[in-house]
C-alpha cells in the first residue's frame, strides 16, 4: 500500500498523460481523415492505464474519464462515456490479469474498448428509432476507428502509461 501523497501524485501523473493525450487528439488527430473518419484515442485513454491498476481504482479513473469526456464531446446520448468508460476500465483491468500489462494487453484491451464503444453506440442508436441498418453501419465505422487508431497509437499510448506506473509503482510487486 502506498501513502496519501503517492495516490495523489500516482493520479496527478495520470491525468497528465491523459490530458496530453486529450491535447494531441483535440490538435491534431481531429483534423487527419483515413476512410472517412478520424483517429478516435479516448476508448484507448480509458483502457490502456486501467491495465496498470487495480480494478476499482481503474473504474474510478475511467469514470472520471468518462464525465470529462461527456462534457467536452458532443455525443447523441448524456452521459454516454460516464457509462461506458468505466465498464472499459473495469474490463481492461480484469484482461490485465490473463495478459501482463503491455504492447499485447494493450491490443487487446483497445478491441474490447472499441467493441463496447460500437455495441453501445449501435444499440442507443437503434433504440431511438435507427433501425436494423443501423447495427451494420454502426459497426462498419467502429471498425474503421479502430483501424486508424489502434495499430499506430496504441503502443505510443502504452509506452506514455508504463512510464508513468513504472515511475509510481517503483516500490510495488508488478505483475507486469
Amino acid at each position: 500500500m502506498i501513502a496519501d501523497n503517492a495516490v495523489i501524485f500516482k493520479w496527478s501523473l495520470y491525468s497528465i498523460a491523459v490530458i496530453f493525450c486529450m491535447a494531441i487528439q483535440g490538435m491534431f488527430l481531429h483534423r487527419i481523415y483515413i476512410w472517412g473518419v478520424i483517429p478516435f484515442l479516448y476508448p484507448v485513454l480509458a483502457a490502456v492505464p486501467a491495465t496498470y491498476e487495480e480494478p476499482a481504482s481503474a473504474t474510478v479513473f475511467a469514470l472520471g474519464l468518462g464525465i470529462v469526456c461527456d462534457l467536452l464531446l458532443p455525443e447523441a446520448f448524456p452521459c454516454f462515456y460516464t457509462i461506458l468508460f468505466p465498464v472499459t476500465g473495469l474490463a481492461a483491468s480484469l484482461l490485465s490479469r490473463l495478459f501482463p500489462a503491455g504492447i499485447f494487453c494493450s491490443y487487446i484491451v483497445s478491441v474490447t474498448a472499441f467493441l463496447l464503444h460500437g455495441v453501445l453506440h449501435c444499440f442507443i442508436l437503434w433504440s431511438q428509432g435507427g433501425g436494423g441498418l443501423t447495427w451494420k453501419l454502426g459497426m462498419f465505422l467502429t471498425l474503421r476507428e479502430f483501424l486508424i487508431t489502434v495499430p499506430v497509437l496504441a503502443p505510443l499510448v502504452t509506452i506514455l502509461f508504463h512510464a508513468v506506473a513504472v515511475r509510481t509503482h517503483a516500490d510495488e510487486p508488478r505483475n507486469w
